[in-house]
């Protein structure tokens, strides 16, 4: 069996993901065939690969402060990177309000539809 890395790029985002790529011989058919493990996204910038996110939980920073450390990064970088990883946990609590917000209106909508179909049953 050979196991290697496999970087595949998507077109339409320009995201590079990683995968491990095992050969093997099929036993039934006797052909050779090759299973892909999903190992996460390139950084662009530093070519590491970021790790997929466990399942349940919502790991969507490209690079953290703790990844900023075990790189060595100027304190400049790891102030930007502090700075920003803040603003997008601001951002995405931010973003349930209005996704709670969204829902409720969704809610209120369906309420009123109801109502108004009744009423137009009525006037008939």
């Amino acid at each position: 069996m050979m196991v290697s890395t496999v970087y595949q790029t998507n077109k339409k985002t320009g995201v590079v993901h990683a995968y491990s790529s095992e050969s093997y011989r099929d036993p039934v058919t006797k052909k050779p065939r090759t299973r892909r493990t999903y190992l996460g996204r390139v950084d662009p910038v530093t070519k590491m690969i970021i790790p997929k996110a466990a399942p349940g939980s919502r790991n969507r920073t490209k690079l953290s402060v703790t990844q900023s450390d075990e790189l060595k990064l100027p304190p400049e970088i790891s102030e930007l990177i502090a700075e920003q990883t803040k603003a997008i946990s601001e951002m995405r609590e931010e973003l349930d309000l209005l996704k709670a917000k969204n829902r409720e209106m969704a809610v209120l909508v369906k309420k009123l539809n109801e109502v108004s179909e009744k009423m137009l049953k009525v006037l008939d």
